[in-house]
């Protein structure tokens, strides 16, 4: 099959030498590609690819669309399904980076660890201002409690964490309990929070999940961590929650219009911002990419 692997420089070499070694060819630059067009079969994108219907329209005879990654935010599912195009993913794949990377934030935004630094290089000394908190006796609030979810909970359930409590329509109260999250509805969740970590996907129901009237029912001085999809979190309330203190902090791994920073979200209090990173890890990012790469020859293996 012709492959075209759109984003090759972040797909590890791993993948797509399981797919040359298998006797497929691949293409990596765009203007091939579309001289080829009609050739291509397969697409291998990453996270900024948009593989929009207008896109895919580009190539007429796909059979699959490959995503080194989790979501799926960046297809037209729709699309591909009208056309009998398969979609192949990496779910779960990068969860343990996403958890760790969730609960590394935690530590550095309760400990003022940015702020300290900051004051450090400024020539002062133990900023009292910026004082740390503990997590002992703290509630972790989870907004999306699927593999990343129960991984975030896992790892913290010996840290004395006053309690889990979580969100998900898809899961019942008896499947989070044995990770030790207590179900509620969302907005108890919001609410009842010390700090809030979402782990949703972007569609039109999760858009602006977190906006200024959800913003306004977290506790004072709460804490709010995203590293699921830009978009799920309304950055203009969110600024605005910040600038008033009702929020301790946030930190956002992922952005409205990646990879582009609004100013007004630089300039933020108490803000940590990374570059999606969350499950950016040399471990992680060979096992997204090779997990579909793998799926699809475990496919054409049984249609041959």
């Amino acid at each position: 099959m012709i492959i075209y692997v759109t984003e090759a420089k972040e797909i590890e070499q791993d993948a797509l030498d399981l797919l040359t070694q298998a006797g497929h060819e691949l293409i990596v630059e765009e203007a091939a590609a579309k001289t080829r067009a009609s050739e291509v079969e397969v697409l291998f994108i990453r996270t900024y690819t948009q593989a929009t219907a207008e896109y895919l329209s580009v190539y007429p005879n796909l059979k699959f669309v490959l995503r080194a990654g989790v979501g799926l935010d960046n297809v037209d599912r729709g699309e591909c399904e009208r056309r009998g195009i398969k979609v192949i993913n990496a779910p779960g794949a990068n969860a343990n980076a996403v958890a760790e990377y969730v609960v590394g934030a935690i530590i550095v935004s309760m400990r003022q660890f940015a702020a300290q630094e900051v004051s450090l290089h400024k020539g002062e000394w133990r900023t009292p201002t910026h004082m740390g908190a503990e997590l002992k006796g703290r509630t972790l609030g989870l907004v999306g409690c699927g593999n990343v979810g129960r991984a975030i909970a896992h790892k913290l359930s010996s840290w004395e964490l006053k309690e889990v409590i979580g969100y998900d329509p898809f899961l019942t109260q008896e499947q989070m309990a044995a990770s030790g999250i207590r179900k509620c509805e969302l907005d108890e969740v919001i609410a009842g929070a010390d700090i809030l970590s979402l782990h949703v996907p972007l569609i039109p129901e999760t858009k602006h999940l977190i906006n200024t009237e959800k913003l306004s029912l977290m506790k004072q001085g709460a804490l709010l961590i995203n590293a699921a999809r830009g978009g799920v979190v309304d950055e203009a309330a969110l600024v605005e929650a910040l600038k008033s203190g009702h929020l301790r902090g946030a930190v956002l791994d992922v952005l409205e219009t990646e990879p582009n920073v609004a100013p007004e979200l630089a300039a933020a209090p108490n803000l940590i911002l990374t570059p999606h990173i969350a499950g950016y890890t040399h471990e992680a990012n060979k096992e997204v990419s090779l997990a579909p790469a793998r799926e699809l020859l475990r496919q054409l293996t049984q249609t041959s």
